[in-house]
């Protein structure tokens, strides 16, 4: 190593073990602000991502719909698209079939679908009872159950209603009292008369046992859900697609692009993202994030304040050193040099002490707020470091313009 650079770094590291009090309390402000960067730089990258796995537990936000003017599509094409969403942001996915159906003679709109993918999809739907186990089983809305006065474990008989070429729509509404009937693919309500037509010409018939009863407060207090098999059973042909539910964690624009290169890749489907839950979650996350940035520039400044302090005192404390210095020869940048350095060894212990602690803190709060542990990102770590390195160099600035308008002259004479 050159014989200059050993002597500037033993007389830095001589200068802080000297002062080990005050340069003790520097390094601390600067841990203390490089654990809390590091821990919302941790958490602004990893905790969004799981809030949005979280929010998207709330329901679909991008929907898939025949195109083309056709009624169905091929329920492959849900699982084509589930492949092509990036990994790790596909929460969810169902393909549900919407028929009209006749419950006990009276009129109501049938869900067909994996009930274990709907219940995935929305984990958070309250049940009276339990979600279908099987063939036979059929999960029924609270104003179907009220209308028809059925009970968990009640057997109901279910066929098809098949009048003209009536087929029910998603968010079609069911008859909460008898006598209302559901609704056609031309938004037109089937009437008494059409059910009584309908039922001399209904096909296959199913009996099945109520396993729960489903309250939402939304449209689906108005559907009868029941599996895929057993809505084939009713229509006697093979399953489709009447819309799809997907749950992506993507966000905004992302989601819109993804939408458009789904209608690009698949033209038997259009794509569209649920624009108010879409916008929600953008906003909570935007918020979130906001908010990480604010508290990060309020810890960057205590920081500053905290090492311009400490290196203010120690110049002051040197003041006598620094104009005997001069009065050899010393030059400007000498006296510099060293303070900077001076500053950048507590950027950078305290950085590193700071960063490690920092994923720690991040660890602790992801798992007791969200349930979930947060990775490591090395790029954060080192970043980290730099910022604070960065940080304690500018923050020393000041100190070290003091020291270097020292006046050797005053200073000799003991003034």
């Amino acid at each position: 190593m050159n014989p200059k650079r050993r002597l500037f770094i033993r007389m830095v590291m001589s200068s802080i073990l000297r002062r080990r009090s005050r340069v003790i309390v520097a390094m601390l402000a600067v841990a203390v602000g490089a654990t809390t960067l590091s821990a919302l730089a941790t958490i602004s990258v990893d905790v969004p991502r799981q809030m949005a796995r979280e929010m998207r537990s709330a329901g679909a936000n991008m929907l898939l719909t025949p195109a083309g003017g056709a009624g169905s599509f091929d329920p492959a094409v849900v699982d084509e698209v589930a492949s092509e969403v990036p990994s790790g942001e596909l929460v969810g996915a169902v393909g549900i079939d919407y028929e009209a159906i006749l419950v006990n003679d009276l009129p109501y709109v049938a869900a067909g679908a994996d009930l274990d993918a709907v219940h995935g999809l929305n984990p958070y739907w309250y049940v009276d009872g339990s979600w279908p186990a099987g063939s036979g089983q059929v999960l029924v809305g609270q104003d179907v159950a009220e209308a028809l006065d059925a009970q968990v474990g009640d057997k109901v008989a279910l066929s098809m209603l098949v009048a003209g070429e009536q087929s029910a729509t998603p968010g079609a509404s069911g008859s909460s009292t008898p006598g209302s009937g559901a609704t056609n693919a031309d938004g037109k309500e089937i009437s008494n008369q059409d059910v009584s037509q309908a039922q001399a010409s209904t096909g296959a018939q199913l009996e099945a046992t109520v396993s729960g009863i489903l309250e939402t407060g939304g449209n689906e207090d108005r559907f009868v859900y029941l599996g895929s098999d057993d809505m084939s059973t009713l229509t006697g042909a093979a399953p489709v697609c009447t819309v799809a539910e997907f749950s992506v964690t993507a966000e905004g624009g992302e989601l819109q692009s993804l939408a458009d290169r789904i209608g690009a890749d698949h033209p038997q489907v259009s794509a569209d993202p649920v624009a108010r839950l879409a916008q929600s979650d953008e906003d909570v996350l935007g918020m979130l994030r906001s908010l990480m940035v604010i508290i990060s520039i309020i810890v960057l400044a205590l920081i500053m304040i905290g090492v311009s302090t400490t290196m203010m005192a120690v110049v002051t404390e040197r003041r006598n050193e620094i104009g005997l210095r001069k009065a050899l020869g010393a030059d400007d940048r000498s006296i510099i040099g060293e303070f900077l350095g001076e500053g950048v060894v507590l950027g950078l212990v305290g950085g590193v002490v700071g960063a490690a602690a920092g994923f720690g803190l991040a660890q602790v709060i992801s798992f007791n707020v969200f349930h979930r542990t947060v990775e490591a990102h090395v790029l954060i770590l080192i970043g980290t470091v730099l910022a604070s390195i960065l940080v304690s160099t500018l923050a020393s600035l000041i100190p070290v313009r003091r020291a270097v308008d020292v006046d050797p002259a005053p200073v000799l004479r003991g003034e």
